[in-house]
């Protein structure tokens, strides 16, 4: 074997030689050369193997989290059909003609099987009206349109019938006109 003579770092940093092989490694900044740190020798099987073996840990973990995912909200919640048959941003009713499904801002269940009043998107039930957040909106209305709990999952619509529906909060505006051609829920 040959010697050399100048120092396995060159001053500086640069990259390091190994003194007994002339093996070069690779580029170490120049702090960690001016510390002589210098890796001797290849890192070897053992740690490809454990950097394949945490890889499948990951993956399983992620595949576990796919598989796990619940297909419905849980108890109380009835299935209302598919997301896709209540089109974002209009109002349509429930597939049991229950109610109403509003997706104008968002996702609400109204549980009134009034007219829903495309003109001025609140409700009508005779001489009876309530505005587009459910508060009455006439003399002849006192209660409020109830809104149900919801949840999408799997892209499905699901209500909660089980619970208390939610009263719409405070009072609406004094009185709406009639409504010109209001849209039965059946």
């Amino acid at each position: 074997m040959t010697e050399r003579s100048g120092p396995a770092v060159p001053v500086g940093g640069g990259v390091p030689v190994d003194p007994e092989t002339g093996e070069r490694f690779g580029y170490l900044p120049r702090k960690a050369a001016q510390r002589k740190i210098i890796i001797r020798r290849a890192l070897g099987l053992p740690w490809v193997v454990g950097a394949l073996a945490a890889a499948v840990v990951i993956a399983l973990t992620g595949i576990a989290f796919l598989v796990s995912r619940p297909d419905s909200p849980g108890k109380g919640f009835d299935d209302a059909g598919p997301l896709s048959a209540y089109p974002a941003g209009r109002v349509t009713p429930l597939l049991d003609r229950s109610g109403w499904v509003d997706r104008r801002s968002g996702l609400t269940v109204w549980l009134t099987t009034a007219a829903y009043c495309p003109a001025d998107g609140g409700w009508v039930d005779g001489a009876r009206r309530w505005d587009r957040r459910g508060r009455p909106a006439s003399a002849a209305t006192t209660e409020p349109v109830h809104q149900l709990r919801t949840r999408a999952v799997s892209n499905r619509l699901y209500v909660d019938r089980a619970t208390p529906p939610a009263r719409s909060p405070g009072s609406g505006p004094a009185a709406l006109p009639a409504c010109p051609a209001p849209l039965p829920v059946g």
